[in-house]
């Protein structure tokens, strides 16, 4: 008779699990701090949106001033190379223009097939501002700035990842809450080492609805798992393929309720 008590625990469902839906629930440690994870994605995203939207409007119109003010001249090439030989590889001239009577230096990279057009003595048009002949440009490389689109994409993103996170708490949360509960058993473990010389064990394992019918999930193995062995896992009663190990890593059964 002792045998048979100690079997009967061994395979029943967990008391929490056996309260009717539906059920209190409230984050773990690990639901917290995705919860954080979130809202600073969240914020980020508001603050990457405005400070890159920003950064681009002025960077805009500093493009624009630069086409208004900008006057052109011919500067000359006075040194060729390349860091690397290969047609992948950079290649550099620096050269030298005048401005308001002053001999202004200068150096930047450019497209190989322009590049081999030139030699020393070689002359380049550029732009530059009158009041400010440092700031200048060679025809045809001088870039826009942070395109406007750069700021709508890096905020949704970060938003989008924000709102994953919520997503995978409120499902957690649902199929706990109001899910059916059953006892599974595992069929399978596969073994999967990481990067680091580190070992994962994943569970498959398979149980039965209300309805009569097989249904199998996936989870999280410790060192102790193995073939034939039951655990309890958390099922949507609509679409049970949508389950999971309990207990669940983001969300537990409130126990004041």
């Amino acid at each position: 008779m002792r045998g048979s008590t100690e079997s009967r625990r061994v395979f029943s469902l967990p008391a929490p699990l056996t309260r009717s839906a539906p059920r209190e629930v409230a984050l773990t440690g690990g639901g917290l701090a995705l919860t954080v994870v979130a809202w600073l994605l969240m914020a980020g995203a508001v603050a990457a949106g405005v400070a890159l939207h920003a950064a681009a409007t002025r960077q805009s119109e500093a493009a624009q001033d630069f086409d208004r003010r900008s006057v052109t001249a011919d500067a000359v090439v006075d040194r060729l190379w390349r860091k690397n030989s290969g047609d992948d590889k950079p290649a550099f001239a620096a050269f030298h223009f005048d401005a308001n009577g002053a001999r202004i230096n200068g150096e930047s990279r450019l497209p190989l097939r322009q590049w081999r057009r030139l030699s020393t003595g070689s002359t380049l048009p550029l732009r530059y501002l009158p009041d400010n002949p440092r700031r200048f440009a060679l025809a045809g490389q001088r870039g826009g700035g942070l395109p406007l689109a750069v700021s709508y994409i890096v905020s949704s993103v970060l938003a989008a990842l924000a709102l994953l996170c919520f997503g995978v708490i409120h499902w957690q949360r649902r199929l706990l809450g109001e899910g059916r509960s059953a006892l599974a058993v595992v069929t399978a473990v596969r073994t999967h080492k990481g990067s680091h010389g580190t070992t994962h064990r994943q569970i498959v394992y398979e149980f039965s609805v209300l309805a009569g019918t097989k249904a199998t999930g996936k989870g999280t193995g410790t060192k102790s798992s193995a073939v034939g062995t039951t655990i309890s896992v958390v099922y949507d009663p609509e679409r049970p393929t949508r389950n999971r190990q309990y207990p669940l890593p983001l969300v537990t059964l409130d126990r004041e309720w």
